[in-house]
């Protein structure tokens, strides 16, 4: 029997390494989604899972707080993967005994018994750490305070077989198991659950909960609008931030020292770094607003539908060809056509891309077009079916961030003086030997976005024989820029491509955007 914890976190670098190693000692396995954080917590979540703890971590950039969705997507994927109980908690929430007794035996306890056909809730109890937390030691491990009585509200224990019985959703804020009625969303009644409780460190400094509630209600908003009475407490805590006030601890009713197990408290953080003051705030904030009025500006560029031809070149080997297939499929802009045609001679003359091809027309909405011709057929097919404004080449073996497309439709639409926009690599192992010779560069740029002239990217290039980390999938053009140099054909010849000469090609007497964000995982030129 496996037990699975999914959580959606945002801002919680003091808190996620206490959480993470915390649920790694009694769950089989941790999914994680992190929510646009902008202090830390990504990086922490990423050493954590490097260090080879049970934990997949997948980030979502959107505005809004979309936490039942995620979570209820996250919860479909444990039972996929062969959870029997999926636990879906905060990043400030423990499940603890509620005497005496260590990790191992609240799991022993959950699964002898609890049964995959039912729904539980544990009791949700309040704890405040004596003194304001900023991640100076494991939360447990702190003297603390807690709630003599559970909270009304409870968290969820979830069944697979109930899931599979009912397919029911979690609801925003993870306190219940909902189903579509004729009244609208029914709540699923749940079993009590008794011996074990959820620590709720929902305060720990003042900073914290400032930001909190500050970033969360500006999420909660692009959601559901101003008007909207789910995340009442972040509204409450906004609109108390705008008068001037300072965010103080709320007053446990019936508070009581704490007794955590010794066992449970005996764990040691490495990766966190505390961090103190009102800098913690204001940059949250700050890059929240920012990363709203980012989604904004994207919409716009989005409701003007400006088409994109993708092209997907098959050189003959189809591992990295269907690698790419797969990330072409799965991004996310829909204004787009397809190009598939095989280079070279080798290619020409594989059977298996067309059947291929045939195969997955059927699984997506996108429009795939095929050309099967070659030589100056072939080229002129190419001509005439890329008629997107801008043109996305996807070199075999190169991977789309699900989202690569929009950011640089949006720069490319609202900058008429750029040719091309492009972006560095994701960062993975098999770019490191590369680039430390020297020969694989990152775009440096320490302001987050640069207008730059080609020709001086192109002279360096050309200098230290070096290619950007990106590739050639990393620009999205415009199709006067790959009309300017013939679609890349020379530099295509036979299915081998002259990596150096088509950068110099594109490069030459071109006005570029270079963004900070890797939007593209590189393994073609390698």
């Amino acid at each position: 029997m496996q037990i699975a914890v999914i959580s959606m976190v945002r801002n919680e670098a003091d808190i996620i390494e206490s959480f993470v190693r915390h649920a790694a000692s009694f769950a089989d396995k941790l999914y994680i989604v992190e929510h646009a954080s902008t202090d830390g917590t990504y990086e922490i979540l990423q050493q954590l899972a490097t260090e080879g703890l049970p934990l997949s971590v997948q980030q979502f950039s959107e505005s809004e707080q979309a936490q039942a969705e995620i979570m209820t997507d996250l919860m479909e994927q444990a039972f996929a993967a062969g959870g029997d109980f999926v636990l879906p908690l905060d990043a400030d929430e423990f499940l603890l005994p509620d005497g005496e007794q260590d990790m191992a035996w609240c799991r022993e306890a959950l699964l002898s018994v609890c049964k995959p056909t039912d729904i539980y809730q544990l009791p949700w109890v309040t704890y405040q750490t004596a003194e304001e937390y900023h991640g100076q030691q494991f939360i447990l491990a702190m003297e603390s305070q807690r709630e003599s009585q559970s909270e009304e509200l409870g968290k969820l224990l979830l069944g697979r077989e109930a899931w599979e019985k009912t397919s029911f959703r979690l609801s925003q804020g993870n306190h219940h198991a909902l189903l579509p009625g004729a009244d609208g969303w029914q709540r699923l009644k749940p079993l009590p659950l008794n011996g074990v409780h959820l620590a709720h460190y929902s305060w720990r400094s003042s900073e914290q909960a400032a930001s909190k509630v500050a970033v969360g209600w500006l999420a909660n908003v692009a959601k559901y609008s101003r008007q909207t009475n789910l995340a009442n407490h972040w509204r409450q805590g906004f609109y108390r931030l705008l008068a001037g006030e300072k965010m103080i601890r709320p007053l446990l009713k019936h508070g009581q020292p704490a007794r955590i197990a010794p066992s449970c408290k005996a764990r040691q953080l490495v990766y966190t770094k505390a961090q103190r003051g009102e800098v913690v705030l204001l940059r949250n904030v700050l890059l929240a607003a920012e990363q709203l009025a980012n989604a904004y500006s994207e919409q716009q560029a989005a409701s003007e539908q400006h088409k994109v031809s993708l092209l997907l070149p098959y050189l003959g080997e189809q591992e990295p060809f269907q690698q790419s297939f797969a990330s072409v499929v799965a991004e996310d802009y829909p204004q787009v056509n397809l190009i598939v045609f095989p280079l070279g001679e080798t290619a020409s003359r594989d059977d298996w891309l067309l059947g291929f091809l045939e195969e997955q027309s059927e699984k997506t909405t996108k429009d795939i077009i095929y050309l099967q011709e070659q030589g100056d057929i072939l080229w002129k097919d190419l001509w005439e079916s890329a008629d997107g404004e801008f043109i996305q080449w996807v070199f075999p073996g190169d991977i789309l961030a699900k989202h690569k497309i929009q950011p640089m439709v949006t720069t490319l639409a609202r900058h008429g003086n750029i040719n091309f926009v492009l972006t560095n690599s994701l960062d993975h192992p098999a770019l490191q030997p590369a680039k430390a010779q020297g020969t694989l560069v990152d775009l440096q740029l320490p302001d987050g976005f640069a207008i730059g002239d080609g020709n001086v990217y192109r002279q360096y290039l050309q200098e230290h024989q070096a290619l950007l980390t990106g590739g050639l999938s990393a620009p999205l053009f415009r199709r006067q820029t790959m009309q300017r140099c013939g679609f890349c054909r020379d530099f295509l010849q036979g299915g081998v491509p002259q990596w150096q000469e088509l950068w110099q090609a594109v490069l030459q007497d071109a006005i570029i955007g270079a963004m900070d964000t890797p939007l593209v995982e590189m393994h073609s030129q390698l």
